[in-house]
């Protein structure tokens, strides 16, 4: 099979890399709504809680600030927000069930899952130059 046959095999509708990125029906109605969205979504919210950790209140608080409309982009759903000196990133992924969150208060890193030097989903690096630009460039992506 040629390289080129492959590829139109895998974009054909019902196989796997169509199927991929497709966003699933409870997620439909998410993209362009602010990031809280998300974090209150059944399958997100209580994960976010656990990661959170003691740092649910500043987490939920900023996710409420100004930022863009969730996006959906190769696989995840995710968006960011900020509030004064606070930001949040929040991405997931409903075929995996993985959660990333990141956040930021000031210029300090004070949560990052997965660990902010681990390797990324590359779905995320969208969706993250928004969030911060010059981050973006410095993580690694798997």
């Amino acid at each position: 099979m040629s390289v080129w046959t492959r590829r139109l095999f895998l974009l054909a509708p019902g196989t796997a890399l169509a199927a991929e990125e497709a966003i699933p029906a409870e997620f439909a109605e998410l993209p362009g709504r602010p990031v809280v969205a998300l974090a209150q979504h059944p399958a997100v919210g209580p994960r976010l809680r656990v990661v959170a950790r003691g740092r649910q209140k500043q987490v939920s608080d900023t996710l409420r600030g100004e930022g863009p409309g969730l996006a959906w982009q190769g696989g995840w759903i995710a968006g960011w927000a900020r509030l004064a000196d606070h930001r949040v990133f929040l991405g997931y992924n409903p075929r995996s069930e993985q959660l990333a969150t990141m956040l930021w208060v000031g210029n300090t890193s004070s949560l990052s899952v997965p660990p902010l030097m681990s390797p990324w989903p590359e779905g995320l690096r969208e969706a993250m130059k928004g969030f911060n630009p010059q981050l973006e460039t410095q993580m690694r992506w798997e």
